[in-house]
Parts: structure tokens; sequence; C-alpha cells
């Protein structure tokens, strides 16, 4: 009863936060900060304008959605999260590195060099504070658990964190469509830590719940604000923490390919982005207009309509993973459908971008 009466609490606390600040935090920007169509040479500021190139909003909006969920979720985690759990330091220490990071990169945009070098120290943070690190990938081949070296657990604890922080980040293109996936994932760990009585990471998941709600209620179409890098490093942080958390618990019952099919979506199409640039000789970084949203968009999609779509597919893959770790579905099961939908998905958005 006590865990109803928190959990409760903090999603009305991080929901009722979130909607307050950021108009508050919306009118500062606009205020302060003025648009490089007012001013072509400025270099610094909160507000994205529109480059009549790959962004799709055609009116300047401020850069704030991030910085207000993050303040939100850390003064009610505090306030309803017990303090005397540890493992939460790293968290915390790691997601503020980041949010300043996104923030910088929101006002003067950073070299990606120096993005990547704070997102490893975000997760060095968290291997060394919150002692969460990706140590099995499960039972994915049938021929038993997979169990990364003791010296391989930084490396690939890093990669795949740093891979799912710039998922959410490459996949932000439309109103509504990086927080909207981050709430069906969020909604989805807050399933699977309450089925593996991680109390904690319950509280954590409905915290950002809240925040995100809060977030979409002027990020929905038409937008009033965006989230920024601030907000999706955040988010994309957050995800990969509750994932690497909630399945590698010791006597976890939730497996890691449970948090793979919640996050399949955003981390399908970075890969099948990221592979095509490498094929074609360039910068798997570089800017493009290849994702998914993308090429719904050109097939005649509203934006409404294909964040739905998306968030759909989101949710049937959240569903999947649930359902798989409550009825105990072998997990190399569960891969070969991530498995078969990454090479259907690449082969099917490749043939739909050429056409």
């Amino acid at each position: 009863m006590i865990i109803i009466i928190k959990a409760f609490l903090i999603f009305i606390t991080t929901l009722l936060g979130t909607i307050y600040i950021l108009p508050k935090l919306m009118h500062i920007a606009s205020t302060f900060f003025v648009t490089k169509e007012e001013s072509p040479d400025i270099k610094y500021s909160l507000m994205d304008s529109p480059d009549n190139k790959r962004k799709v909003h055609d009116i300047p909006k401020p850069l704030v959605g991030g910085i207000g969920m993050l303040i939100v979720v850390s003064l009610s985690s505090i306030l309803f999260v017990p303090p005397e759990d540890l493992n939460l330091r790293g968290y915390y220490s790691a997601v503020i590195i980041l949010g300043i990071t996104g923030v910088l990169d929101d006002f003067k945009e950073l070299h990606h060099n120096w993005k990547f070098v704070m997102q490893i120290l975000a997760v060095a943070i968290m291997l060394h504070y919150s002692d969460t690190a990706l140590i099995s990938l499960g039972n994915l081949l049938t021929f038993g658990s997979i169990n990364i070296g003791i010296f391989a657990i930084a490396p690939v604890t890093i990669f795949c964190t740093v891979g799912v922080v710039n998922a959410i980040n490459m996949i932000d293109g439309l109103d509504g469509l990086a927080g909207g996936i981050a709430l069906v994932s969020f909604i989805a760990f807050a399933f699977l830590a309450y089925h593996n009585q991680q109390m904690n990471m319950l509280l954590l998941s409905i915290s950002l719940c809240g925040a995100v709600i809060g977030f979409l209620r002027y990020n929905w179409y038409p937008s009033k604000l965006f989230m920024g890098d601030a907000g999706s490093f955040f988010l994309g942080f957050s995800l990969a923490f509750l994932a690497i958390y909630i399945t590698q618990k010791h006597d976890s019952l939730v497996p890691p390919v449970a948090a793979l099919l919640v996050l399949t979506v955003p981390i399908v199409d970075t890969l099948t982005v990221m592979v095509r640039r490498l094929i074609r000789g360039k910068n798997p970084f570089s800017a493009d207009k290849n994702h998914l949203h993308h090429i719904l968009l050109q097939y005649g999609l509203s934006v409404k309509s294909a964040v739905i779509v998306i968030l759909c597919l989101c949710a049937g893959f959240s569903l999947l993973g649930i359902v798989g770790t409550l009825c105990k579905v072998p997990e190399y099961y569960l891969f070969f459908v991530f498995f078969s939908f990454f090479i259907l998905y690449y082969i099917t958005t490749y043939y739909a971008h050429k056409n």
C-alpha cells in the first residue's frame, strides 16, 4: 500500500511540476535568447530555428524541455526515493553531467567528440557509483547465457549505454516522437521493475513517466517547445540505466532480451541509418533524412500519424517483452523476433527510400 501511495505522489509531483516549470523556461528562452533569423551571426541561443533542410518546423522554438524534466525528476526522486539507495548516486551524477553537456550543446553546438567524452564519463560514473554494468546478454543463441568477461564489462556497458543515448537523440525528429517513445518504454520498465521487485526502479520509472507526460503537454504536435539535446541525453541515459539495472540484478526475473525489445525501434532505426551511412562512406553521425519518421512523411503521412504509427510499433514490442517475461518464453525466441525485425526493417526501408 505504501508503494502505491509513493508511486501516485511521485507521478503527480513530476507531472504537475513539469507542466508548471516549462512555461517559465519557455519565457526565459524566448525573452533572453535571440534566434538566428533575428541575428544570422548568432552563435549562442536556446531557440531552435528552422533550417529548411532536415528540420520540419517553420518557426523558432525553445530548447528547454530537457532542462525542465531533469530538474523536476531530480527533485521529486530526492523526495520520494529512499536516499539510502546508494546505487542511484551514480545515476543522478551521470544525468546531471549529461544535462549540462546537452544544455551547452543546445546553447552552442559542441563537437561530437566532446559529447562522446562526456557520455563516456557519465557511464563511467554509473559503473563506479551505481554498480550497474552489463554482465550477461542472456541466452540469445540457444547455447546458454552469454556472459561478458570481467575485462569486457566496462567497454560493453559504455558502448551499449552511449548507443541508446544517441539512438534517442537521433530519432528526436518530430513533435512528440522521442518523448512518446521514452514514455512507452518507461511504462514498460515500470512493469518489469515491479515484476522484479525493484521498487526504487519502479518509482524512478513512474517519476520519468510523469515528467514526460508533462513535457508532451507542450511538445505534442503542434509543439511549443523541444527537449533539445539535454532532454534526449537525459531520457536516453535513463532508459539505458533502467534496462541494465533491471535485467542485471542477481537472479533477475527479467531477461536482457526483454529490455532489448522495449528499445527495439530506436535501436534498429539508428543501427540501420548508421550502417547505410558507413556503406556510403559518410560519417555515421552525419545528418540526413533516412530515419523511419522521414520515410513515413515521404509516403504522405502527417506528422501526428507518423508519430502514432511509430509509438504503436514501440508499444507492440514492449508488450511482447513484458508478456515474454511473464510467460517465460525462451530468450532465443524473443531475440529471433528482434533480429527478424531488424532484417525486415533494413530491407523494407532501403527500398522505400530508393523509391
